[in-house]
């Protein structure tokens, strides 16, 4: 074993690396090995003072191994931090306070240091984990075990023993124990916990059913597709601690505070340590104590415990509400939205249009819907999508060839070797296809042309949500100073939709790529500190990022489990949940900004006691951890912060 690995060895927990965000286990641990140290370094601490029988240096030598016996391990930390060149570290900076103590006199204050370092960091380590493992056990929603059927009967068994292919049964009120697909049976699902407040949803066979999903009906047989640690619920709870164990877990701002703060201490320390003999007539040692007492504040101790716990909790929080975010970074970019922009299709309205009405002059409607169904086949719009079920018989792909997508106008395919196009009336223009003038509509239109003449159009319609007025209306609330819309309809429909909406600014007739290059330049005319946030439907939530700071993509559950680039995703098809989105993020980045003050005010307030020879060590040691506590209890608040009542009652 080398002298490195014996140093981490034993310095176990209190190595860090230099990182003072690093978090803990998950689960309240129970070391023994630091707690008969820390009983052993007590009874030594005790003997030196109670007994008075005993002659020196007897009682030096006990509060020495005491605070050898309770420290080592954070002896063994300093002396890594000095390898790494990780000078401020708050193993070292706790080292040195002790060493300067026991040389310049200071004995009993150096072990109690030393004591009450250890212990408090036990208390504190107790309170963080307690807030993850409850932010972590509301957050997960996985099944504990299920009845999986072989071929000598029913079996229970662990969930996350089940294989891809197994086949189990779901009782009512039980959960769905993976991701799978409905062999037999009728029921209903919960999929609440999960974050979706869609309410219960009607699941027959062939349906795919997420894991997490509470089952409120009739008796269920599937078949796993998925493990359950790949499953969706598994995902929900691995992108909230992958997001909250980011680099970017500390504001940028705060970091940068934190950055410095620990040398300005060290450096105070050193010029107390100077000066307060001349400025106050007292002794070099009792200069020394004092300056020792500045090193145990360099610490950013209830700092470092609770940003990452707030930012843990409102990501929990955030998830349960149906809002992921893909790091903390987003979240604090979400907090200062200066321009919202939503794609239409998808985000304010349903984004799945139906098809409302046909009409050709030459052919039947439903030989029109035919032809248009074979011409879409192989597209993937909303519009396609919607035609073909429309139709919702044989599509015969063998005629089907020659097939062409124009993104943003529609497609030119042959069937059974004619011609045809579908799409805008600007494709037909392209093509060099009259529309006639009782033909021209604001509707939302699909156009046909056969062999280079127009047959006639499919008219289609996508609802508003429900919410999509009011979201817009709370996004202003929430500080949004502009919100826009971009929309391939003409500027006659947009401008009624921007009525219904009452929003003033909007972009009509701009399909993907026009969209694109106007958010760069909504981009470059943000006022500085604030964030552009373009707002996407679920078809977009896989494609590249935008050029907005934030990009956001209203997506079903699905999305969890695949790859993604947007920087948050809102399931439930609820506008309401982007001011909740930003509500959250703001709520959260406050939260960070008050703890970190009110550590600060703590801190000078003991730098003060402590230059001025009142605060002892053991005493600012004891006030540091119990602020740490405090805050790592504290930060819980931000779990249920900005959620409405109905999203609480959820969370449970």
């Amino acid at each position: 074993m080398t002298f490195m690995e014996i140093l981490k060895k034993l310095a176990n927990g209190q190595d860090n690396g230099g990182d003072i965000t690093a978090s803990g286990s998950a689960e309240p641990e129970f070391d023994l090995t630091r707690m008969i140290r820390l009983v052993a370094a007590c009874v030594a601490f005790a003997v030196a003072l109670l007994l008075r029988s005993l002659q020196q240096p007897w009682p030096a030598v006990l509060l020495i191994l005491s605070a050898l016996i309770a420290g080592c391990d954070i002896l063994a930390a300093a002396a890594l931090s000095v390898m790494r060149g990780s000078y401020f570290d708050r193993s070292i900076l706790i080292s040195l306070a002790a060493i300067l103590a026991f040389v310049f006199g200071s004995r009993v204050e150096a072990a109690a240091l030393v004591l009450l370092y250890q212990l408090g960091g036990v208390f504190i380590d107790y309170a963080c984990a307690r807030t993850r493992l409850s932010v972590m056990e509301a957050v997960n929603c996985d099944a504990d075990s299920v009845r999986v059927q072989r071929e000598g009967g029913e079996e229970q068994l662990p969930a996350e023993d089940v294989e891809v292919g197994d086949r189990f049964i779901v009782e009512p009120g039980e959960r769905i124990p993976c991701d799978c697909i409905v062999l037999e049976g009728v029921s209903s699902l919960d999929r609440g916990d999960l974050g979706d407040t869609a309410g219960l949803i009607l699941v027959k066979d062939g349906d795919e059913l997420l894991s997490g999903s509470l089952n409120h009906g009739g008796r269920l047989r599937c078949e796993a597709t998925a493990r359950q640690a790949d499953s969706t619920a598994a995902a929900l709870s691995s992108s909230v601690t992958r997001a909250a164990s980011g680099a970017d877990v500390l504001p940028p701002a705060l970091a940068t505070f934190l950055k410095y703060y620990p040398c300005v201490l060290v450096v105070l320390a050193v010029l107390a340590a100077g000066i307060l003999p001349f400025a106050l007539d007292i002794t070099l040692s009792e200069a020394v104590r004092r300056a020792a007492a500045l090193l145990v504040l360099a610490n950013p101790c209830a700092v470092a415990v609770a940003i990452p716990l707030i930012r843990l909790s409102a990501l929990g929080g955030a998830a349960k509400a149906g809002i992921v975010f893909r790091d903390c970074s987003s979240m604090d970019i979400v907090s200062e939205p200066g321009i919202v922009a939503f794609e239409k299709s998808g985000t304010l309205t349903e984004g799945s249009p139906r098809v409302v009405a046909v009409k050709s002059a030459r052919m039947q409607p439903d030989v029109l819907l035919k032809i248009a169904a074979h011409a879409l086949a192989y597209s993937n719009t909303a519009q396609a999508r919607s035609i073909i079920a429309s139709y919702g018989e044989t599509i015969y792909i063998d005629l089907i060839e020659n097939f062409l997508e124009i993104p943003g106008n529609g497609v030119e395919v042959r069937v059974d070797k004619v011609s045809i196009c579908a799409g805008s009336r600007d494709l037909m223009m392209i093509k060099g296809v009259s529309v006639p003038d009782e033909d021209v509509s604001e509707d939302e239109s699909v156009y046909i042309s056969i062999a280079g003449e127009y047959a006639g159009r499919i008219i289609l319609s996508d609802a508003l949500r429900a919410d999509s007025a009011a979201g817009v209306s709370e996004l202003v609330a929430k500080g949004a100073g502009r919100v826009v819309f971009f929309t391939p309809e003409s500027r006659d429909a947009a401008a009624r939709l921007a009525a219904e909406l009452g929003v003033v600014e909007y972009y009509s007739e701009h399909d993907g790529a026009q969209t694109r290059a106007a958010l760069s330049e909504l981009r470059d005319g943000l006022v500085p500190g604030h964030s552009l946030v373009f707002v996407e439907g679920q078809d977009a939530a896989g494609g590249r990022h935008s050029d907005a700071d934030v990009d956001i993509a209203m997506a079903n559950l699905d999305a969890l489990t695949m790859p993604t680039v947007a920087d948050l995703h809102v399931f439930g098809g609820r506008v309401e949940r982007i001011p909740l989105a930003i509500g959250i993020a703001k709520y959260s980045l406050m939260l960070c900004w008050v703890t970190a003050a009110a550590a600060l005010i703590i801190k000078l307030a003991l730098f003060v006691l402590a230059v001025l020879g009142i605060g002892t060590l053991w005493f600012v040691v004891f006030m540091d951890a119990c602020a740490g506590v405090g805050a790592a209890l504290a930060s819980i608040l931000a779990f249920t912060g900005e959620l409405p009542l109905r999203s609480r009652k959820n969370i449970g």
